[in-house]
């Protein structure tokens, strides 16, 4: 799965959630950023940035979709 794949799907999911959190809006930065990216450079854009400072919106959404990601990853 490309991660402009991926993160069409998670934009749809977020916008489905009601709420504007912090973790939302970094994860849609990320997506918007970086969506462009390989499959690997994005993995290792999220690997770095989730290890950021704790309330940071761009570290905790990494954090949210590394997971995601790398799960999304394994059943393409």
């Amino acid at each position: 799965m490309s991660p402009d794949t991926f993160c069409a799907a998670i934009r749809r999911e977020l916008t489905a959630t009601l709420g504007d959190d912090a973790w939302m809006r970094g994860a849609s930065g990320l997506c918007d950023m970086y969506a462009a990216a390989t499959p690997e450079r994005f993995e290792i854009i999220l690997e770095q940035t989730a290890r950021g400072s704790p309330g940071s919106a761009l570290a905790e959404g990494a954090r949210w979709l590394l997971p995601r990601w790398r799960a999304a990853a394994r059943t393409a």
